[in-house]
């Protein structure tokens, strides 16, 4: 994905392939041409999984007209055993290597083919799967000095009201991943689904920190800030969503004025984030919720502490520690129905 010290600009290739509700069969997809060659390739889904149920996702691309391996991008269940929810490693081979969430290929791609494996527990009763996306970026990386967008957008002096959360709760129930410290990813989709909880007035989808720890856990990382089983979860309380990369700071503009906040994945060296309660991090989520009238980002930040989690990024900033830290993704959550106006 290049090198994290420069701010790096992808752009984004989302492809969204849905099942008729209830389906049963297991899904291996069309080959789908990317629309640039890419070099990393995320996938995400939304399932329901009955007791003891539980999924298998695995991807694999075209490169220089032949197909790799099938790749397992993870194992979901609802289910807190550990036995069906976890990554698979070690995975690395001439072609490539799966980091937890991600497929890094070591040549250009120019296609892919996903294939979803549905198992059902002990009742008989099968997964019920209905979305999967596929986020890439392109292979040719191109650097520029980051400096704010030309003239103001619609969005900004946009600001959602989300419920302010700290990842930093006095409950961690066997200090699972390191304990609340370690528990950004879900308290920061923990925020997101009680915005929607309040917003439509949906109280099933409010749900507290500890648990949704608990739910997104991947024993094989060791922690809970697995992309797509963050995405899932969301998606076994009735919500729907997928991670992205976006190619811009600006690509959020159009989630945000119809009322989606984002969680962000960010990475941060010292100096480089000023307000920011961590002088630096490896790996960071926290909620988008607006822009200020000048551009600025408004987060939820999990690891402040409740009184101060709302923070205000200066724009150039947070880009630079979005785009150079993750390489501009983001968790899209919301209703079903109003996402299916960003499916493409």
């Amino acid at each position: 994905m290049g090198d994290l010290n420069l701010a790096i600009v992808l752009s984004a290739a989302l492809t969204i392939i849905r099942f008729a509700s209830g389906r049963t069969a297991d899904f291996t997809s069309d080959v789908h041409a990317a629309a640039q060659p890419f070099t990393s390739a995320v996938a995400s889904w939304n399932v329901r999984t009955p007791a003891g149920s539980w999924i298998q996702t695995r991807l694999r691309v075209r490169i220089a007209q032949r197909f790799t391996q099938w790749y397992d991008m993870g194992y979901w269940s609802r289910t807190t055993d550990g036995h069906h929810r976890h990554s698979v490693k070690p995975q690395d081979d001439a072609d490539g290597s799966v980091d937890t969430d991600t497929l890094n290929l070591r040549s250009p791609a120019d296609a892919w083919q996903v294939q979803v494996l549905v198992h059902a527990g002990d009742g008989g009763e099968l997964p019920v799967l209905s979305l999967v996306a596929i986020t890439t970026n392109e292979s040719k990386i191109e650097t520029q000095a980051l400096s704010p967008e030309s003239r103001a957008s619609p969005a900004w002096g946009r600001e959602l009201a989300v419920p302010e959360r700290t990842q930093r709760v006095d409950e961690s129930p066997d200090a699972l991943a390191g304990g609340g410290d370690s528990w950004c990813s879900p308290t920061s989709v923990s925020m997101v689904m009680a915005y929607w909880a309040a917003t439509l007035h949906h109280p099933q989808w409010d749900v507290a920190v500890p648990k949704a720890a608990r739910d997104t856990y991947d024993p094989v990382y060791d922690g809970c800030g697995n992309w797509p089983f963050n995405v899932a979860f969301a998606s076994e309380h009735g919500l729907a969503g997928w991670v992205e990369r976006l190619p811009t700071l600006a690509a959020m503009d159009r989630y945000l004025l119809a009322g989606i906040p984002l969680v962000a994945s960010i990475r941060v060296k010292p100096g480089e984030l000023a307000g920011s309660p961590y002088p630096k991090t490896d790996g960071h989520l926290l909620v988008v919720r607006g822009f200020t009238s000048t551009g600025d980002v408004i987060t939820n930040d999990p690891y402040a502490l409740p009184g101060h989690i709302r923070i205000i990024y200066q724009r150039e900033q947070f880009d630079h520690v979005w785009m150079g830290g993750s390489g501009g993704i983001v968790y899209v959550i919301a209703p079903p129905a109003l996402l299916n106006r960003f499916g493409r």
